[in-house]
Formats: structure tokens, sequence, C-alpha cells
């Protein structure tokens, strides 16, 4: 039969090749030779296993390593917030009493106890002249800029034209 195609039309298997029967006595033979394991030797050498065994084990404790120090500092940063945190509030608290315990009568004993300040004197005095006349300037900075600026020919042709037109 053909092996060429390998559809076969019918119903009937094709017959295989008959195997040469051995004897009984060689089928054991060959059958004890076949269980026995072949010891089959490494394709990597020792000393590769070795390296590459302390590499991956070398690279796992760096990798360990690192994240214990990121939890050290984290801890660290932790203790310092909260440290932070506290000098925060006890400076506001003494902000806050610092700024309720001025009081204008204490101020003034103090002066004149402590420091032996006094109220002056009428011919302690100075008296200084301020005009009557006030009047305040408005400044147009529009203006101060335009003239100010250093402009090219061509530009200030522009910026007439500009003004000019709508």
């Amino acid at each position: 039969m053909d092996r060429k195609n390998s559809y076969i039309y019918g119903s009937a298997a094709p017959k295989m090749a008959q195997r040469a029967e051995q004897p009984i006595e060689q089928q054991r033979i060959q059958r004890k030779e076949a269980i026995r394991p072949i010891p089959q030797k490494s394709n990597i050498p020792k000393a590769k296993l070795v390296f590459s065994v302390l590499f991956v084990v070398s690279v796992c404790f760096v990798i360990l390593y690192r994240f214990c120090v990121i939890t050290d500092l984290n801890s660290r940063m932790g203790a310092l917030n909260e440290k932070y945190n506290r000098l925060r509030d006890e400076n506001r608290m003494l902000n806050v009493d610092i700024e309720t315990s001025i009081d204008l009568n204490r101020v003034k004993e103090i002066a004149e106890t402590k420091l032996h300040m006094h109220t002056p004197e009428s011919y302690q005095l100075v008296l200084v002249s301020v005009p009557k006349s006030n009047y305040s300037v408005v400044l147009d900075h529009e203006y101060i800029d335009n003239t100010t600026k250093n402009t090219s020919l061509m530009e200030k042709v522009i910026n007439t034209a500009k003004a000019i037109l709508p």
C-alpha cells in the first residue's frame, strides 16, 4: 500500500509490518537491560551550578537588605514627623499664650519698674509740623510704559496704526 496518500478508502485498517519474533530468553534480557537506568552526565558543570546558586542567594540577600533599610528609614521618618507635629502644636500654643498675655497696663508697669521708663515731660516733647494739605497722586502706568519704552521706528509706526484703526 502506498504511504504517500494518508487517506484510506474503506473500513479496513492497513496491515502493519510484523516484527521478527525473538525467543523468550532474549526478550527477558532486553527487558532487564532496559529497566536499568543509565546514568546521564549533567551538561552543567558543578562550578557553574554552585556559582549560579550563590548569585541567586546574593541577589535575594541584596533585595532583602534593601527592604530592611527602607523599613528602618520609614520608621525614623514617622518618628521625626510625630516629633515635628508635637513641636508645631507646642509652638502654636505658645503663640496663643503670648498673644493673649499681652496687656497694655502690664506692659506699662514692666516698663516703669524694670526698665525705669517714664512718660515724657512737656519740655521733652518735640513738635513736628505736618502740612495741612493732603493730596494724592494717580499714576498712569500705561503712559509711563509707553514713554519710557525704547521702541524702533517700525514699532512706533505699527503702534500708531493700531491706535488709529479700530
